[in-house]
């Protein structure tokens, strides 16, 4: 990329990064009409120029200029992974020279790995959001900004900072080394703000982490468990910031410093949260998120489902910004035990069980853990031990997850297992709950 066409960018993402924090203080009225008038020109162009939505949207008997109000959305298709996949080729606008754009792709923790496109205008945009939640969250320009990211080895000689800029603030890449080493050129680099998955930061609480001390910690990736916060509430001086986003769009939502839950952008994109029929859920409900972003247009996602459930809420936060309100996010929608009866429940409430039953006063007891379903009536819960672990702490675990199944009326038998390790996905993430019931 030319010098020229960097300080473009920069200026560009500095002049959207302006916007947003002008538009978070503007009422809730004035946010809507911001985001359906970006929404009407992604449906537009996506109906014009990209022969799938074309064809889908004359399906549904539906054109741009049916599209009214964000109720006439509904009137649109929801698009799976699925679908993308098998018309790949007609998801990409006309006259778009697919060799010259970079893309990125999904961890595929739904099973369904997916590749996007995208071009300067989107990661313009992305990194613009990325920026300015930054720096709403505290970050400082001259901050040490660091973000571990993928999987490392130890056959890579990591021995200069890898840097990309957003905006003006610079980021050093790290990959997700093995703990020890980790650990070791996390304590080099010094980080005052650090940026990665909840499961490395409970990983590297099992390891002499002196002189590693961020101001400031964002997650992504993955469900902020309270096993997570309280092993960062525990270790002195650092305040966490749960973001919500994809490799498809880049940062949706974000944690500020009250911690009320997770403002949606709605300048960036469209979010709904809807039932099993396609129906939008009340507040407080769960339900599926579908997406529609507005920065990329090689590529565009209307009505996109993503693969996560959370909650919508109509509190308003103290903190006094327009944005709406995620009360949290649930994780992937597979993240779900079948019950004998048929019956699904949220790994959360495990979660809740292990931490507030087991671990609340001993957060350190253990560093990973991964619930695994083979069978309707019969659990493996995995376990990585901490630098507290207690072998005794394994049938309390059993009998007390048994109890909690007995209360539900279900009968499942848990097996406990000590690990060495719980396997990551192609990006670093792990999840917490596999079950091939579900799927």
């Amino acid at each position: 990329m030319s010098k020229l066409r960097k300080l473009v960018d920069i200026s560009l993402a500095l002049y959207y990064q302006s916007h947003l924090r002008k538009d978070q203080w503007k009422d809730a009225h004035q946010l809507k009409e911001i985001q359906f008038k970006k929404l009407k020109a992604i449906v537009k162009h996506a109906y014009d120029y990209v022969p799938y939505y074309h064809r889908l949207f004359s399906a549904a008997k539906i054109g741009p200029e049916q599209i009214r109000n964000f109720e006439d959305m509904r009137k649109i298709p929801t698009v799976s992974k699925q679908n993308i996949q098998k018309n790949f080729p007609d998801m990409v606008a006309r006259g778009v020279d697919v060799s010259r754009l970079a893309f990125g792709v999904t961890s595929g923790s739904t099973g369904i790995p997916l590749k996007v496109l995208r071009d300067h205008p989107f990661n313009r945009g992305v990194s613009s959001v990325f920026n300015y939640i930054l720096l709403e969250c505290g970050v400082k320009p001259g901050d040490n900004f660091v973000t571990v990211w993928g999987r490392g080895s130890e056959s890579i000689k990591w021995g200069k900072k890898y840097v990309r800029l957003w905006g003006n603030v610079s980021e050093t890449v790290v990959p997700l080394f093995p703990p020890a080493k980790l650990v070791s050129i996390l304590r080099l680099i010094k980080p005052d703000v650090l940026n990665t998955f909840p499961s490395v930061l409970c990983t590297l609480a099992d390891y002499d982490a002196s002189g590693i001390y961020p101001r400031i910690v964002f997650t992504q990736g993955e469900v902020v468990t309270q096993h997570c916060r309280g092993i960062v509430q525990k270790m002195s001086g650092m305040e966490l910031f749960e973001t919500y986003g994809s490799v498809e769009f880049g940062n949706l939502a974000f944690e500020c410093k009250e911690h009320c839950g997770l403002h949606m952008i709605t300048t960036s994109a469209l979010i709904e949260f809807v039932d099993a029929t396609g129906e939008h859920v009340s507040s407080g409900e769960r339900g599926e998120i579908v997406v529609t972003g507005f920065f990329n247009h090689v590529m565009p996602l209307i009505r996109y489902r993503i693969g996560d459930l959370g909650i919508l809420t109509d509190e308003k936060c103290a903190c006094g910004r327009s944005w709406p309100l995620i009360k949290r996010i649930q994780g992937r929608i597979n993240d779900y035990l079948v019950l004998p009866s048929g019956r699904k429940i949220s790994y959360l409430y495990l979660q809740r069980i292990i931490f507030h039953k087991i671990f609340r006063e001993n957060v350190f007891a253990i560093s990973q853990y991964q619930i695994i379903q083979e069978q309707k009536d019969r659990v493996i819960l995995k376990l990585v031990k901490g630098r507290e672990f207690n072998p005794e702490m394994l049938e309390q675990i059993r009998k007390s997850l048994e109890k909690e199944f007995d209360k539900l009326g279900e009968k499942l038998e848990v097996d406990t297992q000590v690990v060495d390790e719980i396997p990551m996905e192609r990006t670093g993430k792990r999840r917490i709950l596999i079950s091939k019931i579900a799927q």
